[in-house]
């Protein structure tokens, strides 16, 4: 059986769970509390062992050899070391080591069941998500939001600008009209009671 090559998240624990067996059918959300896991943590397992829950009505529910496939791997990934990577789904059929880079380690960390439990510091999941947000920020953003800004003609708020250059709204309330950043001049201009600013290429 040929499964995806994404890891889940490891539960850090030494002891094999034992459930009760012979259940012919249960709900999802049962299921996910069977496990102690948020819902959306039983939802990606269902995806990455291909399983699909049966809608009746605003309920959906699984099987009884799809719950014993979920029971086996909680079990699997109860062991310390263990996850989805070396998970065997059925008889000759194991799914390749990957190998795991520290900020997708984290990240399975995160999604794990200790979270709920509060068992990470808070500030451990911050290091985390600005290393994620580090990762996926695209460090031109400022200037082509200042471009778009500029080729469209929009007049920006002192709030929209400071949050474009990541500086206090103080800071840009202090500017004179004229003030250049990152190539763009900055033009104050009064909309009503309201300081608003226009944006054009600093071509000098």
């Amino acid at each position: 059986m040929e499964l995806s090559n994404a890891a889940i998240e490891p539960i850090e624990s030494n002891v094999v769970m034992n459930f009760p067996i012979n259940i012919d059918r249960m709900r999802t959300r049962q299921v996910a509390e069977r496990y102690g896991i948020e819902y959306n943590s039983l939802h990606n397992r269902m995806n990455k062992l291909g399983i699909k829950p049966t809608k009746e009505g605003r309920e959906s529910f699984l099987s009884g050899v799809d719950i014993e496939l979920l029971d086996r791997l909680h079990s699997h990934l109860s062991v310390s070391g263990n996850t989805f990577a070396n998970f065997v789904i059925e008889e000759g059929a194991i799914v390749p080591m990957v190998k795991e880079s520290a900020p997708e380690r984290k990240m399975e960390l995160v999604k794990s069941s200790n979270v709920s439990s509060g068992s990470i510091v808070s500030t451990e999941l911050v290091e985390i998500l600005n290393v994620f947000a580090r990762q996926n920020y695209d460090i031109l953003t400022p200037q082509k939001k200042l471009l778009e800004a500029a080729e469209y003609g929009f007049l920006l708020t002192t709030e929209q600008v400071a949050m474009i250059l990541n500086l206090s709204r103080s800071t840009i309330s202090s500017w004179e009209s004229g003030t250049i950043k990152l190539g763009f001049i900055f033009t104050k201009q009064k909309e009503g009671n309201s300081v608003v600013w226009s944006v054009t290429r600093n071509n000098t």
